[in-house]
């Protein structure tokens, strides 16, 4: 049987359920070596995993799709690395090995063919990865957006915001083509709404690249706040994002 017809994805739970026993963090030796020896039904299922991509020379081929796994999984958001050399699982990890682990089914199968993710063949994962997200952002990885990757414009920006929207106690008004971008309402504390102007943005220092006027708009939304200085308010989705990641 051909090692093309293991694909790296079905390294993913392994690398998850080796992090867990390992404390939640661990080397990358060690995580191999966890893999080897606890998975071996998946080396006595496809042997030829165990041997390199050239004869005699090249990445063993599994420890390589492992590379691939990890590069896929950090995308994601459920892998981090503190340290060189060192592997964490975010909480993000955490809750899709709880998932599989209650009822033996993994959340993110097939997504990989939604995110297209590149097909391996012995090559560098770091480098296919960077030019996927140069291309289309990196994977977004929240599961209640049903967006896949960030935005890597004004219009992602927008398309994100709309599905955020109730969440952050918007209503969409009116979307024109015109500054300012949107006519919103949102709910204050006192469950009252109230109008804002905003200006969309990729990044919030494209406010002040575009000549706008700060005194006809109430509110930047961007992805990236780079303009500490803004004299409006700036939501910036990025960390709100990152905030549902984290929960």
């Amino acid at each position: 049987m051909s090692q093309e017809n293991f694909k790296y994805f079905a390294f993913e739970i392994p690398i998850l359920e080796a992090l867990s026993e390992l404390g939640g963090k661990a080397e990358i030796d060690k995580i191999y070596d966890w893999i080897r020896k606890n998975k071996s039904n998946i080396f006595n299922e496809y042997p030829e995993i165990l041997g390199r991509y050239k004869e005699g020379e090249g990445d063993v081929i599994w420890k390589n799709k492992i590379r691939w796994a990890r590069e896929y999984m950090k995308h994601k958001g459920q892998l981090e690395f503190p340290e060189r050399g060192v592997w964490r699982m975010t909480s993000a990890g955490t809750e899709r090995l709880r998932l599989w682990k209650n009822n033996g089914k993994d959340p993110d199968a097939g997504l990989e063919s939604v995110i297209q993710v590149p097909e391996e063949k012995g090559g560098e994962p770091e480098r296919a990865f960077e030019i996927l997200s140069h291309n289309h952002g990196n994977i977004l990885g929240v599961k209640i957006i049903p967006i896949v990757y960030e935005p890597i414009n004004e219009q992602g920006v927008i398309l994100l915001f709309t599905a955020l929207a109730e969440r952050l106690s918007f209503l969409i008004v009116a979307i024109r083509p015109q500054f300012p971008d949107a006519q919103l309402a949102r709910k204050n504390e006192d469950g009252i709404y109230k109008d804002v102007r905003v200006e969309f943005e990729f990044k919030s220092s494209n406010f002040k690249l575009h000549g706008h006027d700060y005194k006809r708009c109430d509110l930047i939304i961007c992805w990236e706040h780079d303009w500490k200085k803004s004299p409006i308010e700036v939501l910036e989705l990025k960390s709100e994002v990152d905030k549902l990641r984290n929960n």
